[in-house]
């Protein structure tokens, strides 16, 4: 037999011609592997570049079996015993379009996942017993996906959840005759008992009752679904992966027993955030958690509980603030998890608890207008600005029901309760100064804000109680935008108008409604409207602008100084007392701070002054535009405040 070495610790060993790397305490499958006879996994096997482990017997696994770029992919011809885990994280890079497979096992004989088995994985999970039926594209994960959520399938069917409505009734089958244990032929059938089914040899006990060929066990933890026990970290889905399943498929001549059995999905994957690319900015909705679907001649759930995952957030939306007119809206949140369960025989339930997530929240909005800049004939305006919140993911939860389902008193449900909406924030631009003689002000920007919606929430599985919140609705935070001054002039002509402040109208997000409680209405926490701008001087003086329609409504600007001159007394009409004023010193003008603010921008590094509203008329009546980032008018310390004679 020859031998390679790899490395020191790397032998190759030859095992009935199958080639395996024994890497330390691992051993390390690279290749498509073949072992005839039975398989012991009684320390860890890494599974790596997507090899796949045939066994031509029986397979049971005490210790670990892991995953190294790529899935884990098992087949075995016989029985299979499962008490250790299978674990297999993909990575975050995934091309778009790649099958997200994280777990794949296919087993010809009986299969036992024990208590103590732990599967975790951030892919799609397949336990089947024919390679036929797994799915190996994102097509055929699309259909399936699709099929797990949707009311139809014939023969016996537990699931999915629908909208409150929809679904087909569900009853209770006892072992009397029940129409929905019938036959189309109108025959009785009891509901307790395994239902036989054509060409099928089901082992049995002692006692001749049906004994399940497939028990399945165990924690799973698939993506980042519920609370996880220390030391198990299970990542995300890969980014471009929109949906994860997990796919039960017996097909039809195997019983299945879900037993001592915890199961966690993960919540559906955020939708994509729109920041700072452009004045319409959309986030896109929240992705639905995963689902899970089971297909076997016959099912019992015996002590299970499902947690389904939450549904995706909506995402983010943020404007430039460029924009004449700045549109951002959140995207709406996704749906929570949903499974569906359908046998050629009966479901019975002994004991079920579904964990529902939450509807996904709705995605936030900020939307933003710009400054005008000084000028004149209405070309100085402020850019509105419109944001919306995405609305909450709705979670209505009604159990579908069709055919011989037995048990139904013996599920219960958590809370369901429906996804929040999105906040909206509108920061319209300011008006920019008249610039020159009788120029009238910029209007300032209109602001409007709306919050997202809540989602509803409802349940209905007849005999089970359950509590359905709604989901709160998204708060809101809007302002209009404050008109600029008018321009100024002489004795000889009249000042300009102050533009007139914009609006502010915001919307709270509507409380979501539950069949039990509502959630909390959104709130407006800021919808003040503009300020108008101050009048310029002249003869006579401009007036000021009207203040925004809001709540409160903003201030109406002040009018100009009359400069007008009395031609008897050559003086003018108004003559005003000296007086001192605080102000800076400012490239030999004097700016006044009450038309100041003191920021602290980070590229400055100090405190500093920027213009309240964009442009200080300095105390000769001249007007000096913010010169900007990142400093303004300069450093605080560096322009000390000072009182300056003003008439």
């Amino acid at each position: 037999m020859k031998r390679q070495y790899v490395y020191v610790l790397a032998v190759i060993v030859i095992l009935g011609g199958i080639s395996f790397f024994l890497l330390g305490e691992a051993t390390v499958v690279s290749a498509d592997t073949v072992v005839n006879g039975n398989y012991n996994v009684d320390k860890k096997v890494v599974m790596k570049n997507g090899a796949s482990l045939t066994v031509n017997g029986d397979l049971s696994v005490s210790e670990k079996i892991t995953c190294e770029n790529g899935p884990i992919e098992l087949i075995v011809q016989g029985d299979a015993v499962i008490n250790g885990s299978l674990e297999c994280s993909r990575s975050d890079d995934l091309g778009e379009g790649t099958f997200p497979s994280g777990i794949t096992l296919v087993v010809k004989g009986a299969l036992t996942f024990g208590p103590d088995a732990r599967v975790i994985s951030n892919g799609t999970v397949q336990i089947v017993r024919e390679e036929s039926r797994r799915i190996g594209n994102k097509e055929e994960l699309e259909e399936l996906f699709r099929d797990a959520g949707e009311d139809v399938g014939p023969g016996p069917r537990l699931g999915p959840f629908v909208s409150g409505g929809s679904a087909e009734a569900m009853k209770d089958v006892g072992a009397a005759c029940s129409p929905i244990a019938s036959s189309e032929r109108g025959e009785c059938r009891s509901a307790f008992r395994f239902i036989p089914v054509a060409n099928a040899q089901e082992p049995r006990d002692d006692e001749a009752n049906a004994v399940p060929s497939v028990v399945i066990g165990g924690k799973w933890y698939i993506g980042n679904g519920g609370a996880l026990p220390g030391g198990v970290s299970v990542p995300k889905p890969p980014k471009k992966v929109q949906h994860i399943l997990l796919n039960f498929d017996f097909g039809d001549n195997d019983a299945v027993e879900l037993r001592n059995f915890y199961l966690a999905g993960p919540r559906g994957r955020d939708g994509t955030d729109d920041v700072s690319k452009g004045c319409n900015a959309r986030g896109s909705r929240g992705e639905d958690a995963f689902r899970m679907r089971v297909r076997a001649a016959n099912i019992v759930l015996n002590n299970f509980t499902l947690e389904l995952g939450d549904g995706g957030k909506g995402g983010n939306a943020e404007t430039t603030k460029d924009c004449d007119h700045g549109r951002a809206t959140g995207g709406d949140g996704g749906e929570a998890g949903n499974f569906k369960m359908t046998a050629l025989g009966q479901i019975q339930i002994q004991s079920f608890t579904i964990i529902p997530g939450r509807g996904g929240n709705g995605g936030n909005a900020i939307a933003y207008g710009k400054d005008g800049k000084p000028g004149c004939k209405g070309n100085n305006n402020g850019g509105d600005a419109t944001a919306t919140g995405g609305k909450g993911g709705a979670n209505k939860k009604e159990l579908a029901a069709v055919g011989a389902v037995a048990g139904a008193g013996n599920i219960t449900v958590n809370e369901v309760v429906g996804g929040f909406g999105g906040q909206a924030e509108s920061y319209p631009g300011k008006g920019g100064a008249g610039e020159g003689c009788g120029c009238k002000g910029g209007n300032g920007g209109k602001g409007t804000a709306t919050g997202g919606d809540g989602g509803s929430a409802s349940a209905k599985i007849p005999g089970v109680s359950v509590d359905a919140k709604g989901g709160s609705g998204g708060d809101v935070s809007v302002e209009g935008g404050a008109g600029g001054p008018g321009g100024s002039c002489g004795s000889d002509k009249k000042g300009g108008d102050g533009g007139k402040g914009g609006d502010a109208k915001g919307k709270e997000g509507q409380a979501g409604k539950g069949t039990t409680s509502d959630g909390e209405q959104g709130v407006i926490e800021n919808e003040a409207g503009g300020n108008g701008g101050n009048g310029g001087d002249g003869c006579g003086p401009g007036a000021g602008g009207a203040g925004g329609a809001g709540d409160p409504q903003g201030e109406n600007g002040k009018p100009g100084k009359n400069l007008c001159v009395d031609k008897k007394t050559r003086s003018q009409t108004a003559p005003q007392d000296e007086r001192k004023i605080k102000a800076i010193n400012y490239q030999g003008k004097h700016l006044p701070v009450d038309q100041l603010i003191v920021e602290n921008e980070v590229g400055c590094g100090a405190d500093h002054w920027h213009a309240l509203e964009g442009v200080v008329r300095a105390t000769d009546g001249t007007l000096v535009s913010d010169p900007g980032p990142q400093c303004g008018y300069g450093k605080v310390k560096e322009h000390p405040v000072i009182e300056v004679p003003v008439i």
